[in-house]
């Protein structure tokens, strides 16, 4: 999933560090501000993919399955997000350490 390279560890702390927060929201059924933490996590991923970090696919795959996770049977309320999310991160590529 993630690409070759020299911030191949930064990538996946920051996909990592995203993504638990999403998934955290599991253990709480409401006020756990979900939807502000997946369009976090899809902006977030969203830079990485367009940084050459993170394959499209496997991102957008990480990221329904935290959300499943976290609410499931909500898939046309997550997937919403996820879209948007990504789609505006992927106006601005990220590099791990910093804009690319």
């Amino acid at each position: 999933m993630l690409a070759a390279g020299g911030g191949r560890d930064a990538a996946g702390r920051a996909l990592a560090k995203v993504l638990g927060e999403v998934a955290a929201c599991a253990s709480v059924p409401e006020g756990a501000a979900f939807s502000a933490k997946l369009n976090r996590a899809a902006y977030t991923v969203g830079g990485l993919v367009a940084g050459g970090h993170l394959s499209a696919d496997a991102a957008e795959q990480a990221l329904r399955d935290a959300a499943e996770q976290a609410r499931p049977g909500q898939e046309r309320r997550y997937d919403a997000i996820i879209r948007s999310g990504l789609n505006a991160g992927r106006l601005r590529p990220l590099s791990p350490g910093g804009r690319a």
